[in-house]
């Protein structure tokens, strides 16, 4: 039998709310404590106290560590669709915070993961001018059939035009050689987790306008980012417990 009552105890994030409305339309239970229900389905990111509290119950959770339970960032297709999620709430985030328009600027995408790879799709649109840095051989080849350029790390260095650079890469890539080959009107959005890739420090002191890039999804599709907690933990209950 699949479970099917299920308890969200932090609707303060407005995603739980979407996700509890999907499990719900796709004939899920919400139950009103944790005892009467069969799965507690935890926000992302999941703190390790939330999963302590729960401690011997059934967890969907966002990361952390759950001896029963299933952490919904390992699910691919959940993190593709974040990851587009994350993409599109870029390209929201940079039409507010600049006074241009995106067409035909000279673009940097730091980093050709998911969510790099996600964003150069909905930017090649706007330019035909991306360049990617990235680590792998198999990324550059990925790139340049994908129709950007490629530059590695240690090119970073390197005096640049580029209007916009789009940081992926969860550590600090951008010191003060790779800043001040940057021009002074180069704006960067940082998309990656803590502590993020980008010495604001040093940034700031060159006067490089650097925006906080974290959480997209939850700022700019939270319905949608709610949503896919839910099918994600759809998703999980079919293949485990079916």
């Amino acid at each position: 039998m699949l479970p099917d009552k299920f308890y969200m105890p932090y609707t303060d994030d407005k995603r739980m709310n979407y996700a509890s409305d999907y499990l719900v339309n796709r004939g899920f239970t919400a139950a009103e404590n944790a005892d009467e229900a069969d799965f507690i389905v935890l926000p992302v990111p999941t703190k390790q106290y939330m999963l302590d509290e729960y401690r011997g119950k059934l967890c969907f959770h966002g990361g952390g560590i759950c001896a029963n339970g299933f952490d919904y960032l390992k699910n691919e297709a959940y993190l593709l669709k974040n990851a587009y999620l994350t993409a599109e709430g870029a390209i929201a985030c940079l039409e507010e915070n600049t006074l241009y328009s995106l067409l035909n600027l000279n673009y940097l995408i730091i980093g050709y993961g998911r969510i790099g790879k996600a964003f150069h799709s909905l930017l090649a649109p706007y330019s035909s001018s991306i360049t990617v840095c990235s680590r792998s051989k198999s990324s550059a080849v990925t790139e340049e059939f994908n129709g950007a350029s490629h530059i590695s790390l240690e090119e970073l260095k390197n005096k640049s035009g580029y209007d916009i650079v789009i940081n992926t890469v969860p550590h600090i890539v951008l010191t003060k050689p790779e800043l001040e080959a940057l021009k002074p009107s180069c704006v960067i959005l940082d998309l990656a987790s803590f502590p993020g890739g980008v010495d604001n420090l040093v940034a700031n002191s060159l006067g490089i306008t650097v925006l906080n890039g974290r959480g997209m999804p939850s700022r700019f599709t939270v319905k949608t980012a709610g949503e896919l907690i839910g099918e994600a933990v759809i998703d999980i209950i079919e293949e485990e417990f079916a």
